[in-house]
């Protein structure tokens, strides 16, 4: 699968079964097992098909004997190693996708016209790549078991703000598509000429009749979609202002570990990984929401406020 259309690993890949699997796997195909185990078939063959004598004999129990001992170790005794080695790929393999989706979000904001959500994406893929690369440096110096946590909560926000953006794109696209200036010029137009027909009292005709309950239809559908529109309005301000503040806490947290990574204390004093855990989750209880009010205008209940 190329960089480019590489898909995140499912939750499912993660499972100690799925993990099993792939360690059985590579220990039936590390070269240490898969060669000699060739070579054990093909004496056997070799012995079927022509003839029997002591050297093949040997070899093909040699080789076959040496395959099921490479697969033992590799498999019962290396299987940690391997299953560890597994999950990093798979975490690797997640990173890799989160960044290239954080890089893409950017791309299509500009693509659409979107300058603030294109502007938002930057600052946030800023924010992100320099408190990554930053504990990155340390971690390598030196094992830090709190620089570990800081990475996966600082991935957490700058993907939760991704996912923001993505949100915000679709708001964004759906709100050009609708001319509200000229909805209100025809609705102010509507009901002027509702007001004037209603004027009229007893002397209205058939005519004003049917269109009064025309006009009074096109008014209520104008209203409803203003009132969508408004609504749509308020949900991307509030998208992007969450996108600010994951961004914000990025950078703060930035600020407060740099002259604090060699020492877990006086990390931990800091509250850093706390203001960020934090974050993440008030940003996913905000997506919920959002998503809930999405669901309500799709059933046609504008609500006018989250």
């Amino acid at each position: 699968m190329s960089k480019d259309k590489e898909r995140p690993p499912s939750p499912d890949e993660f499972s100690s079964g799925v993990i099993q699997k792939s360690v059985f796997s590579e220990a039936i195909q590390h070269p240490t097992t898969l060669f000699p185990a060739a070579v054990s078939i093909l004496s056997g063959l070799y012995m079927g098909l022509f003839t029997m004598n002591e050297t093949t004999f040997a070899l093909c129990l040699g080789s076959g004997l040496a395959s099921i001992i490479s697969w033992v170790y590799h498999y019962f005794i290396r299987g940690e190693e391997l299953a560890e080695k597994h999950v990093k790929e798979l975490l690797a393999r997640r990173k890799r996708f989160k960044e290239q989706e954080g890089h893409s979000i950017e791309t299509r904001c500009r693509d659409a016209g979107f300058t603030r959500g294109a502007e938002a994406a930057a600052d946030l893929d800023e924010a992100y790549k320099r408190l990554d690369s930053f504990l990155k440096e340390k971690f390598k110096k030196k094992q830090n078991t709190t620089a570990s946590r800081f990475l996966v909560l600082a991935e957490e926000s700058f993907y939760q703000g991704v996912q923001f953006l993505d949100k915000a794109l679709s708001l964004h696209k759906a709100l050009v598509q609708i001319d509200a200036n000229k909805l209100k010029q025809e609705l102010d137009s509507w009901t002027r000429h509702l007001a004037a027909i209603e004027k009229k009292g007893s002397q209205k005709d058939q005519h004003d009749e049917v269109l009064v309950t025309t006009l009074k239809e096109k008014i209520a559908s104008h209203n409803k979609r203003l009132e969508l529109f408004s609504v749509r309005q308020k949900t991307l301000e509030q998208v992007l202002s969450q996108c600010e503040i994951l961004e914000a806490t990025l950078d703060t947290t930035y600020l407060e570990v740099v002259d604090l990574i060699q020492d877990d204390a006086n990390l931990n004093r800091t509250g850093a990984a706390s203001d960020l855990e934090r974050a993440v989750t008030a940003a996913r209880r905000v997506e919920d929401r959002l998503r809930g009010l999405g669901k309500e205008n799709d059933d046609s209940q504008y609500e006018t406020r989250l």
